[in-house]
């Protein structure tokens, strides 16, 4: 539970910026937001920002960053805050509400900030709040945080595909419409390498480009991020090269030797692009292909681990035809 404290006037001077603030571009184009929010004498802040105390006599931004940026932009010397008495848990989901139904986050840090929500109840429900709120409350980076939760739940005997609080529980608290289509597709992106993430994400790369990335080995994401930022006119054929390296039919040097049309194509030979057809629905089945194999593999090896090697024998009666059944499909494939 949370409390409003009060509502202060706060010296820009004492307000510190958190690390864990799911939004990385906090300090990006301001100058509207600081020309519309008037003079400091005479301000135009309807929601001010929220803080909360830390050490001494400073304060730490909760929600509201590019507000408080944005003052200090406009020259104010000071800004009304409210101060509010948080946990780590509760000032994390305070960040994200903020953040989802605002300025659009980049696709790393809406799924980053996503994921650790998501983890965050699942650590709860499993009696892990503790040692949750102890990684929540660190002045880390949000990657560092979602590694962190991740290290921690799979220790305790976390299982994605059967978690004890559902991705449709925790959007529905913080309030975001996400289909659970886009969900998934939201989330390839942090296939991406972190370092990665760094290197790429102020190119404007779309979501799918990103997915894209995803796909490759992390040798081949560094190699083209490098390219990307050396060639930024690259980023509008990333899908196409990721498609004809994880296809085999060409290897990233060849890729990209060819969309910078330093390669011509042999003339009885069809070009890469038509060999794989751009199509992203494609990609999308293979990936839920993939993911559905996944959750077979994690579903025979826990009937193993339970029943042994002739777990259907063992297996009660009800429930023997429908593995029977299920078993049959995946030899067919």
């Amino acid at each position: 539970m949370t409390t409003i404290i009060l509502i202060e006037n706060i010296p820009l001077a004492k307000i510190d910026f958190s690390p864990g603030n799911p939004r990385t571009d906090a300090a990006d184009d301001l100058d509207g937001m600081a020309a519309s929010m008037g003079a400091e004498t005479d301000p135009m802040l309807v929601n001010p920002p929220v803080v909360k105390r830390i050490k001494g006599s400073r304060y730490q931004v909760v929600a509201g960053e590019r507000r408080v940026r944005a003052a200090a932009l406009a020259g104010w010397k000071s800004i009304d805050c409210q101060i509010k008495d948080l946990n780590p848990h509760a000032a994390h989901q305070l960040r994200v509400v903020e953040n989802l139904h605002r300025r659009e986050l980049n696709p790393f840090d809406q799924a980053t900030a996503l994921k650790i929500s998501w983890l965050a109840a699942n650590g709860d429900a499993m009696g892990l709040k503790e040692n949750v709120e102890a990684i929540l409350e660190k002045e880390q980076p949000q990657t560092h945080i979602l590694a962190d939760l991740e290290d921690l739940l799979l220790k305790a005997g976390f299982v994605s595909t059967h978690p004890a609080a559902s991705w449709d529980e925790v959007l529905n608290r913080l309030g975001v419409e996400m289909t659970a289509d886009s969900r998934k597709k939201l989330m390839r992106v942090l296939s991406v390498d972190a370092k990665v993430q760094e290197k790429v994400r102020d190119l404007g790369l779309t979501e799918a480009a990103l997915r894209s990335i995803g796909t490759l080995e992390v040798r081949e994401q560094k190699q083209l991020a490098k390219e990307l930022t050396a060639n930024p006119n690259l980023t509008r054929k990333v899908r196409r090269i990721a498609r004809v390296v994880r296809a085999g039919t060409h290897t990233l040097d060849e890729a990209l030797a060819e969309v910078k049309g330093q390669v011509a194509s042999d003339e009885h030979e069809p070009s890469y692009s038509e060999i794989i057809p751009d199509d992203e629905h494609m990609t999308d089945l293979v990936i839920r292909l993939l993911e559905a194999a996944t959750t077979a593999q994690q579903s025979l090896d826990g009937l193993r681990e339970m029943l042994g090697d002739d777990y259907l024998e063992k297996m009660p009666e009800a429930w023997r035809g429908y593995a029977d059944e299920a078993l049959k499909i995946v030899r067919k494939m």
